[in-house]
């Protein structure tokens, strides 16, 4: 259906840019309306990238998460109840976010399947230090490494989604 909402928020930054802002004689009225095409600017590019990055990451998790339940599965840590635990829930996360909604899969969809298995890297992270104080600190050692190359690739998709700017809404100080 056109127009697409990206060329909608793009019409929004033109107008803003060209009739609004140069006709703001208020210094904090101009700067709202500055940061609102910047918020503006930000949307289509939520609008073009949230879903595909979502899905990406949503298959980045999966894959971890199946990576490290092999690792929390090896004779090391097999009689170990928190390892055992782990290996439950992963085992339950990666089951119940196996499939993705079908249909028209909204961004928020996909990210309550995101948010699930984040869910659970959460708790191998904090078994992991438990772990680690059971012993297995240098058996930890290469999923420890995985889940910050993970880590590292989520921050690197994340940023695709920023606008550096700061955006601060308080009123401008006042020379009291």
């Amino acid at each position: 259906m056109r127009p697409f909402p990206d060329e909608i928020l793009r019409s929004m930054q033109y107008s803003l840019q060209t009739y609004v802002i140069p006709n703001v004689n208020d210094k904090w009225g101009s700067y709202v309306a500055k940061v609102m095409k910047k918020m503006l600017l930000h949307l289509e590019l939520r609008w073009k990238l949230e879903g595909p990055l979502l899905l990406e990451d949503i298959a980045d998790l999966r894959t971890l998460l199946a990576s490290l339940r092999t690792s929390l599965s090896t004779v090391a840590f097999e009689r170990d109840d928190d390892a055992k635990k782990l290996v439950v829930r992963i085992d339950a996360t990666l089951a119940d976010t196996r499939e993705l909604p079908t249909g028209y899969v909204s961004v928020e969809s996909l990210t309550q399947v995101s948010e699930a298995l984040r869910e659970t890297l959460v708790t191998v992270i904090e078994t992991c230090d438990l772990l680690a104080e059971h012993g297995f600190e240098s058996t930890l050692a290469p999923a420890r490494d995985e889940i910050r190359a993970y880590l590292r690739r989520e921050v690197d998709r994340d940023n695709q989604l920023v606008e550096p700017t700061f955006m601060s809404f308080a009123p401008a100080a006042s020379g009291d």
